[in-house]
Parts: C-alpha cells; structure tokens; sequence
C-alpha cells in the first residue's frame, strides 16, 4: 500500500523525492524490506511447521495440527495473504538497489502482490472476528465439517482475484498499477480503486474487530449472557457461582483479555498507515519518516500474527500429545512439577441427555442455570485452558483436584 502522498495535486511545498534516491530514502526503504523479510520468515516457519505436521501425523508421528474449528482455516488465508503481502515489501530491495522504481513487469507485480495481501489479510482477519462473535455471544455451532469455511474463503480468494484480474483487464493498456514515488501499487490517477478496493476493507475490518471483540470478552468474563436472541447482563451472584463451579475465574479473564490482544494489534498496525494516507488525500505533505514509521509497522503485520496467534490459540499450532483430552470437564493427572493440575477439557463432542440443551457443565448431578449453561458453551469454543498448578500444602487443593 501506498502511505506516501503522490508528487500529482500536492502543493508545490511539498518535497517530492528526487531520482535516484538519496541516502535516507533508501536507509527508509531497507527498514521496510527489513519488516517484510522478517514476516515472510515467520510465516513461512509457522505454515512450514503445520506441513511437516501434518505429514508426520500421516505416518504415525506423535505431533497434530487440528482443524476442529472453522478458525484454524481462516488462520490459514491470514497467513498466505500476510505473505503475499510480505513478498510485496521484499520486491522494494529492486528500487533500493535502482535508486529508483521502474515502471514495468516487476512494478506491475508488485501493486498486484500488495493489494492481494492487504485486502487478504483484512477479510481473513474480519472471518475470523465474526465467527469467533457469531460461536461465543450468540453460540453458534457450526458443523464440525468445514464446508462453511470452504465456502466463506472460497467468497473471499474469488473476490481478491476478481478485483486484480478486472482491474487489469479494464485499464489495458493503461498503467494502473505503476510508480507511486517510493514503490509501486494503483497510482493516483485512479483514487476512487484506491479507496473502493483496498483502503475501505482494512477500515471495517478495523473497525468491525474492535466492535465484535468488546461483547466477546465481557461474555468471556461472565459480565453478560445472549440467550432468545435477548441480552442480559448477569448479576454478581451468578457470576461468582459460575466461577465457583469452574474454579477457572482467573484463567477465563486471562483468555478474555488475550482476545482483546488481537483487534488491537491490528488495529495498531493499520492505524498509522491509515492517518498518514489520509493526512496525503487531504493534500497535506507526508515527512517521509512518517511515511517509513507506518510502513514498518503495516509490513510487520505477518509477524505479529504468527506471534499473537502462537501466544492467545495455542491450538492452531502443532503439538505433542501428552495427555489424553476427556469429552468433559476432567482432570489432568499430573503437571509438569508432579503435583495435581485441574483442566478443563473443552470438546465438541455430543453430551449426554438430560443436561441443557447440549451443553451442560460436566459435574455430576449438576445441570446449572441458564446462563451457566451459556457460559460453559462460550469456554467450549476456546483451546484447553489450565489452571496454575497447586500444590499440596495449599488449602482449596482437595478441592480442586477431586
């Protein structure tokens, strides 16, 4: 994406940057590249790793890569489309070594291979924000089939082609995408594409992130309940019973505000190179450290994915299998320092008749209220969470170990 103001309609103050470049535009652009090549990394090691995963679960290997949830596919668009993304930051090595950008086949692939990983990052990012909504406020449960998934990144892949083949095959001819001073994507002779097919869908995303994520965690941390398509807000008495009864209060409002991590550190990342671009549609003159600062930023979004999905959904990565994972709630038979450890095993699996509509707490003779009920499908959707070991001496640990 282009954060930079074009030399075309800005006011002559304006410092339009000569050719070839000098020291500090491309001390800027190796900055750049230098996000980008880390992302690519990254990203290329994590999807490297889910192969060799999966090849391995083949043949017998104690390591597996679930798919059980419709996310662990949007997970994966966001991470082929963070490198398609990085892969257009890497070309600028071409203008670094140029002093300049160059009109032609690599410019051309490079807008191309910027738009498709912009937009593609945005709709993955939004998928998984409203599937995550949709499975944890309104309990939603999808078919453990991903046809839904299939479907929605089908929509998606179709949509990132179409917008690059189209453009292209209705500007022939013509240079669409081309130079824009300091690399190349749609240039300024066509801004309403500008806005229409790239710059609005990381705007709702954005946005969209941070208005469905709010609700998720306050459900998370019991705070409200949706149930009848009606919202509640839960009284103290409930949410302490709840708490009491899964004795994971701390680790449910730590998984809650982890959630939170994610909208925000897009959010972070597209904030930056938003404002700069639209200080530039406002005619104003964008400092070329500005420029950099955002870019940096924007170009490490493959990054700080793999990183924020590695630390908040340990389930999308691959594992060793070390312990058996129950239907229900159970209990680990040891942690790592020996003593008793209490987990909540979270499963999809049907339950058994006579506890709720599907989804009872797995505690005998215990069917729980409606919005406990609510609350443990909500945790159900969740990777398997551990509560801090305890050790002998402490007082709630028969408690929490029986």
């Amino acid at each position: 994406m282009d954060a930079s103001a074009d030399s075309d309609g800005e006011p002559a103050a304006c410092v339009v940057p000569t050719t070839p470049f000098d020291f500090s535009i491309r001390l800027g652009l190796v900055f750049i590249v230098e996000a980008a090549t880390l992302s690519a990394i990254a990203v290329l090691g994590l999807l490297s790793y889910i192969g060799y995963s999966v090849i391995r679960t083949g043949r017998g290997g104690t390591r597996h890569w679930s798919t059980a949830t419709h996310v662990h596919w949007y997970f994966l668009s966001l991470m082929v489309s963070d490198l398609v993304q990085a892969v257009g930051g890497i070309i600028n090595i071409q203008w670094i070594s140029d002093a300049a950008v160059t009109d032609g086949p690599l410019c051309t692939a490079q807008g191309a291979l910027k738009q498709l990983g912009d937009v593609g990052v945005a709709l993955a990012s939004l998928a998984i924000a409203i599937h995550t909504f949709s499975v944890i406020v309104f309990k939603w449960r999808p078919s453990s089939k991903p046809i839904i998934a299939f479907t929605v990144l089908s929509v998606i892949w179709l949509f990132l082609i179409l917008i690059v083949s189209i453009s292209f095959a209705t500007h022939k001819g013509r240079t669409y995408y081309g130079n824009t001073q300091y690399w190349c994507w749609i240039t300024s002779a066509y801004p309403v594409q500008r806005i229409a097919l790239e710059y609005v869908w990381m705007w709702i995303s954005s946005l969209l992130n941070i208005v469905l994520y709010v609700p998720i965690a306050l459900v998370l941390k019991g705070v409200i309940a949706v149930s009848g398509g009606r919202l509640r807000v839960l009284h103290r008495r409930e949410r302490r019973r709840l708490s009491e009864v899964l004795h994971t209060k701390e680790a449910t409002d730590h998984v809650a505000i982890k959630m939170l991590f994610y909208p925000a550190v897009y959010t972070c990342t597209v904030l930056p190179i938003a404002i700069v671009r639209w200080r530039a549609f406002l005619g104003h003159c964008v400092p070329w450290a500005a420029t950099v600062v955002a870019d940096v930023i924007f170009a490490s979004s493959g990054l700080l994915n793999v990183l924020l999905f590695t630390i908040t959904r340990p389930n999308l990565l691959p594992r060793r299998d070390t312990t058996t994972t129950l239907p229900r709630l159970g209990l680990h038979s040891r942690s790592s320092s020996g003593y008793p450890q209490s987990t909540i095993y979270l499963s999809t699996s049907p339950r058994s008749e006579g506890t709720g509509p599907g989804y009872p707490l797995a505690i005998a003779g215990y069917k729980g209220t409606e919005s406990e009920r609510a609350s443990s499908m909500a945790l159900d959707q969740l990777p398997k969470v551990h509560v801090v070991p305890t050790s002998p001496s402490s007082p709630n640990h028969s408690r929490r170990s029986s």
